[in-house]
């Protein structure tokens, strides 16, 4: 069992059994371990209710089908609300802070969700549909970071399309966490000195003057 998820389990059973957010918080983790081996398809309700300790008819009583539920699962971990609270607390920072913070957030965010994000793109030939929950949350995340991007072109402190430097900026994250085994960054560089590096990767391409 994944460890994150075995986590939210047993803290969802710390509880009282017959609280109902307690109950969808479990019924939710299991889908999320189920979705991250299996995929989509190979992800059964009566697997996830089987693993959540409930009956199959709570699973439906909670969210109807199958298709909401793995949509309300993909919601419940993709963190979105955390990413706009982070962007609009770290707005009044200079520049490369703002940068290195987002960075630091990012790298960490990837790594929680790196199980579905695997999911979601072994799912982008064999199950498209399947996928498209998974890029919801980075998409606004992209959106939020081009208003971001579109205020430092503004102030002169950036160039370029502010909707490509987002992409740009977010790609380089999702490459270091997606292909650090490929490119070996955790062997020459902590985590701190990656972020670092990238923001600085990213400032010299991007920076105005």
């Amino acid at each position: 069992m994944d460890t994150r998820v075995s986590t939210e389990l047993r803290h969802a059973e710390g509880g009282a059994k017959s609280s109902v957010e307690e109950t969808r918080l479990r019924i939710l983790a299991a889908a999320r371990e189920l979705y991250a081996r299996n995929g989509s398809r190979g992800t059964t309700t009566r697997e996830v209710a089987d693993l959540a300790d409930v009956n199959e008819a709570t699973v439906f009583r909670h969210f109807g089908t199958k298709q909401h539920l793995l949509a309300a699962m993909l919601d419940h971990f993709s963190e979105t609300s955390h990413v706009r609270l982070l962007l609009e607390s770290a707005r009044a920072l200079p520049l490369e802070e703002q940068l290195r913070a987002l960075g630091r957030t990012a790298v960490e965010a990837l790594r929680r969700k790196e199980d579905l994000i695997k999911i979601g793109m072994a799912e982008e030939v064999s199950n498209p549909e399947g996928s498209v929950c998974v890029w919801r949350a980075p998409v606004e995340a992209r959106l939020a970071l081009s208003g971001v991007m579109q205020e430092r072109v503004e102030a002169g402190e950036l160039r370029g399309d502010p909707d490509t430097l987002a992409r740009v900026f977010m790609s380089l994250f999702f490459s270091y966490v997606m292909a650090r085994k490929l490119w070996s960054f955790d062997c020459e560089l902590t985590q701190a000195e990656a972020v670092d590096a990238m923001v600085d990767i990213f400032l010299n391409g991007a920076r105005a003057n």
